[in-house]
């Protein structure tokens, strides 16, 4: 009898120490949850603008962002992996932005200049930090084949709308017929390219609107 006491009493006591860790390991990723994953990735994206990948390191962005290091990792993974999260975060806000803009009805051309002014204005805003996709193109993608794919469907997919867009320019008539909306908008994506580039090392924003006013002229 008094072991089967004994052996109840012990079971109880196994349970009670198991619900509170239960208790203490919810409390824990609780904890490492307090912070909104997405405002934390909008601030790590200016941090990666300002300094790049290769010098910004996993402790000044805990710094930085004022989130501890373990919860960083629990969340994102190493630094690899959150400044893909930060890359991905920031692409679909830029392609959101894309899309917004050139669903504005009207003439292409007003929309396109639209398009390029908001692009300069972005990437020369700040001290000129330029844009984040750009940046990691040069710095990252030759060597990683990770930044190279985001890249690379950064680049079909903003080819894609322009297309999309000039194409319906032309069944309204506001194209030439013997314009070819695919080579035109992979054109215009690289002039977006080239002038975040130049943003980034120059910072000539009068230049830059003046080449913008040059390429829109292919629209003609």
């Amino acid at each position: 009898m008094e072991s089967r006491r004994g052996a109840q009493t012990a079971h109880s006591s196994r349970k009670l120490a198991f619900s509170g860790m239960s208790v203490l390991v919810a409390i824990a990723m609780a904890r490492t949850k307090e912070f909104d994953e997405n405002e934390v990735l909008d601030r790590a994206i200016c941090l990666f603008r300002k300094r790049g990948f290769n010098a910004t390191s996993f402790g000044e962005l805990t710094s930085e962002l004022g989130v501890s290091r373990q919860s960083l990792y629990d969340t994102f993974g190493d630094k690899h992996a959150f400044f893909h999260a930060a890359l991905r975060r920031y692409r679909q806000k830029a392609i959101g932005h894309f899309r917004q803009v050139l669903a504005t009805p009207g003439p292409v051309r007003p929309v396109l200049q639209e398009l390029f002014d908001s692009h300069l204005s972005y990437i020369c805003s700040q001290g000129s930090l330029g844009c984040l996709m750009i940046n990691s193109m040069i710095e990252q993608a030759p060597h990683d084949g990770d930044t190279q794919a985001e890249a690379l469907a950064n680049a079909r997919e903003i080819e894609g709308l322009l297309a999309q867009r000039l194409a319906q320019a032309q069944r309204e008539g506001d194209l030439a017929a013997e314009k070819d909306p695919v080579a035109l908008a992979r054109y215009l994506f690289h002039i977006l390219l080239a002038v975040g580039v130049a943003a980034r090392g120059l910072g000539d924003r009068e230049g830059l609107r003046d080449t913008v006013r040059l390429a829109l002229r292919t629209l003609d």
